[in-house]
């Protein structure tokens, strides 16, 4: 079947928690594995500093289960440990990081190498300059930025343009029917310089579930110290106007709210083919039920205007705070 939505990524921010005992199993990961083989999903997006309470573990179990042989893509990203990023994108940093995922992961290249977030220290010039030279020493297929303010960004792409340096051709960031930040300013400049956007947290952690609005979020990711700093973004009255509005039109449907703001993003957003949706599923079920979801097609006209109508509220809004901070990241 030809591909009608966004690259579907898998996400192991958790893999090694140990807030998520079961993916700290190599024999139940094995199994996230083969559902995703199952759904044809090929990339999977980790990062030195997964998950939050391990750094690292994440890379080491998708080396130990051997994810590259099976045929697993592995994006990942530059290490920031701790609550500050300062220093993380020096070149030293950055080849000590590389040096690590590579050996770590059981691979000779990378598929994405992301910068995870700004390095408010090191001078732009020469992080612009280690990831060009990660990108020619052939460790990685493209250069992906994530978490950059919008004024960063574009100052890096133009000392790249100055320097001759490889461009980044991803930028990954947060993005759903709530987060809608994106589409305003990064977005429209991304097209200008023929970058895809990846979108994580599809579901806001867990809160387009509607869980937290209902009342019962209790054992969910969004109360945990995991999760708080979801909780802090999305737990707020307009949003959860906005979700009670979704469940008032999809219900009758029998729609989950869930299903609806993956084929929102996946068919209705600004997303085309050639960006990405990042899943993040903790349990195998969830996983298998999220590619199934998006599975299902574009969602009826009638629920699109709802979410339409959301997202005009939002925009007028100003969208919440989503700037992801450092210090605001756990472990806290």
């Amino acid at each position: 079947m030809a591909q009608n939505h966004p690259v579907i990524y898998y996400g192991t921010s958790t893999f090694g928690s140990s807030h998520v005992p079961a993916l700290q199993d190599k024999t139940n990961v094995s199994k996230f594995l083969e559902v995703l083989q199952e759904g044809g999903i090929s990339q999977i997006d980790t990062a030195a500093r997964y998950p939050p309470d391990n750094h690292g573990a994440s890379e080491r179990m998708l080396g130990q289960v051997k994810a590259s042989s099976k045929g697993f893509t592995i994006n990942t990203k530059v290490l920031f440990a701790g609550q500050s990023s300062a220093g993380t994108l020096s070149k030293e940093a950055v080849r000590k990081s590389v040096e690590n995922s590579l050996k770590t992961l059981g691979v000779d290249k990378l598929g994405i190498l992301y910068a995870h977030t700004a390095d408010p220290v090191t001078p732009l010039e020469e992080q612009a300059a280690a990831l060009n030279e990660q990108y020619q020493k052939g460790f990685c297929e493209k250069i992906g930025i994530s978490n950059f303010p919008l004024d960063t960004l574009k100052s890096f792409v133009e000392i790249c343009e100055k320097e001759g340096y490889v461009k980044p051709s991803v930028y990954q960031g947060q993005y759903n029917l709530i987060c809608r930040g994106p589409e305003m300013d990064l977005i429209p400049f991304l097209r200008k310089h023929n970058m895809t956007f990846n979108a994580y947290s599809p579901l806001g952690g867990g809160f387009l579930t509607g869980k937290l609005t209902l009342g019962t979020a209790e054992g969910t990711r969004l109360r945990s110290a995991y999760g708080a700093h979801f909780a802090r973004w999305y737990d707020k009255p307009e949003f959860h106007d906005a979700v009670r509005k979704l469940l008032e039109a999809i219900e009758p449907l029998g729609i989950k709210p869930s299903e609806a703001a993956l084929r929102w993003l996946a068919y209705h957003s600004v997303l085309g083919e050639d960006d990405g949706i990042i899943l993040g599923a903790t349990k195998v079920e969830q996983l298998r039920q999220n590619i199934e979801d998006i599975g299902k097609g574009p969602l009826p006209r009638e629920i699109v205007q709802v979410i339409d109508k959301i997202g005009e509220t939002i925009d007028a809004l100003g969208g919440g705070d989503f700037e992801v901070r450092p210090t605001e990241l756990p472990p806290r």
